[in-house]
């Protein structure tokens, strides 16, 4: 395997912020990067914990680069992040968005964390497609699809035509087995859980967060639903909300 001379965008890198004892394990999602959970890090890390928020590979730096990641690349980074996590601090809890969701719920089903937060996990999705990505990955490794979104920001204008202005068939089936993992770790799941949603997601369909709520053996569980919210929760419209929700959450107060 070829690496080429690539770099993380600014706003891609991971992040760690030292704080207290209590370590929360920030994990972003499918074509994402660290900016969609940076408000979240920084406002958690004024509550006193310490947050890591690693970038998972192949993203945030360019195209050419994801598709010489997989699953378990994705997977490893976050255990890693974990497991540093974890030499440093007393406790960590972990909190996940779509895809770093995903990957919260099968690191829970595992390593068994006091407290666990997810923010639109995909274990299920809109676009069934995603069903045959594995047939369609032997064919195609990227397809060009319309985005007419527009950003002030040149990062993100960077990052929309590196990442989302493509259908990844060859990355996508490798989050369909992670769905499918997630899936199937999630009654094996004790922590303590919320699991947020988001009303005008339309990635993740509302059954996702009620199969999460209703198949973990946790004894404590809550759903959120936000009514404003697209799918990157914690970087939309209620974002001050969802963060002051998730921080309650890990704090133990009343949410």
């Amino acid at each position: 395997m070829e690496f080429g001379n690539y770099k993380t965008v600014k706003i891609s890198e991971p992040l760690f912020l030292k704080g207290g004892e209590t370590g929360i394990l920030l994990v972003h999602g499918y074509t994402g990067s660290p900016h969609d959970l940076t408000y979240l890090a920084h406002e958690l890390n004024k509550a006193g914990f310490t947050v890591s928020l690693p970038r998972l590979p192949g993203h945030g730096t360019c195209g050419e680069d994801f598709l010489k990641t997989t699953a378990k690349d994705w997977l490893r980074r976050a255990f890693d992040a974990y497991y540093d996590l974890q030499g440093m601090c007393k406790e960590v809890y972990i909190c996940g968005l779509s895809m770093g969701g995903v990957i919260s719920l099968i690191m829970a089903a595992q390593l068994k964390p006091k407290k666990l937060v997810t923010l639109a996990a995909a274990t299920h999705v809109y676009d069934n497609r995603i069903k045959f990505t594995p047939l369609l990955a032997l064919f195609k490794d990227k397809m060009p699809r319309e985005n007419n979104d527009k950003y002030d920001d040149p990062e993100l204008e960077y990052l929309k035509k590196e990442y989302w202005s493509y259908n990844w068939p060859k990355q996508a089936a490798q989050l369909y087995k992670l769905m499918k993992l997630a899936r199937k770790s999630v009654p094996q799941i004790t922590s303590d859980i919320l699991v947020i949603a988001a009303r005008n997601d339309n990635t993740v369909p509302l059954k996702a967060a009620e199969f999460i709520y209703n198949n973990v053996a946790s004894e404590k569980r809550k759903m959120k639903i936000f009514e404003r919210s697209g799918h990157v929760l914690s970087n939309d419209i209620e974002k001050e909300a969802v963060t002051e929700t998730v921080k309650k959450w890990f704090l133990g107060e009343e949410i």
